[in-house]
């Protein structure tokens, strides 16, 4: 029976140290954090953290009963120019060390690029790197993740345009939307690790994620919610905890 639990990415609260993120997931409710990495965020983690501030984070997770539950990349696969391609996959590589670390068991990463759209041949050539980055995260515990709805990977199509052509079952895919019909449902079901959900949660008429939680209840899913909410600012705080408090209810409910 598949299990949801809440996250939040560090966009909801940009300006924040990670000590506060940490207290506050703790108190308002949420099972997770999900570190935003590269995007100027003050709780200031990255691939580059040292062993020792990476020691340090994953006890501060560790002794409020908080996991990290994804580190989010701005890394994408679908470069035309090799050498930034290959940049792109040290980096997606360095992030995968950051998130064995931390105990994250999943990195988004995007098809992006500078491709105008999701051919065969785009997709061969994004399925390639995810081939080779999967391989190297499986001693770290880690699954990259491709995110979808985002980019040249507009639907569940054209992820199982990647999905097909990857050759390592050490990968999986990313729902970038809090709502997934049927049809797309049953096409990548089996591979989603991770749900990316976004403004339309905060409307309180607004239930989603009930349903999401009743459809991946069917399912072997084992991952996270995560609220990816970006406004260059903080969220109020009492937003956060009254959305908290509603989306976890609608968890238990389904």
């Amino acid at each position: 029976m598949g299990t949801l639990k809440l996250s939040f990415m560090t966009f909801v609260c940009p300006e924040w140290k990670i000590e506060k993120i940490v207290k506050f997931a703790r108190e308002a409710g949420y099972d997770g954090v999900e570190i935003r990495v590269d995007a100027g965020h003050k709780h200031g983690i990255s691939s580059k953290s040292s062993s020792e501030e990476r020691r340090y984070v994953k006890k501060l997770f560790d002794d409020a009963g908080v996991d990290v539950a994804s580190i989010a990349t701005s890394v994408q696969f679908a470069f035309s120019n090799p050498e930034k391609r290959r940049e792109n996959i040290e980096s997606a590589k360095a992030n995968i060390e950051l998130a064995g670390d931390l105990g994250a068991k999943v990195v988004r990463i995007f098809a992006g690029g500078d491709v105008p759209e999701l051919t065969d041949e785009v997709a061969e050539y994004v399925a390639e790197a995810f081939t080779e980055v999967g391989e190297y995260a499986t001693e770290h515990g880690v699954c990259p993740l491709l995110e979808t709805l985002h980019d040249i990977v507009k639907s569940a199509d054209d992820a199982m345009k990647v999905i097909k052509r990857v050759k390592t079952s050490n990968f999986g895919i990313l729902w970038n939307h809090s709502d997934i019909d049927e049809r797309s449902f049953n096409m990548v079901k089996d591979y989603i690790k991770h749900f990316h959900v976004h403004d339309e949660v905060l409307d309180p008429r607004n239930d989603n994620v009930l349903k999401l939680a009743r459809k991946m209840k069917t399912t072997s899913f084992d991952g996270y919610v995560s609220l990816e909410i970006i406004k260059g600012h903080n969220l109020p705080e009492d937003l956060l905890i009254e959305t908290a408090k509603r989306l976890k209810r609608y968890i238990e409910e389904a």
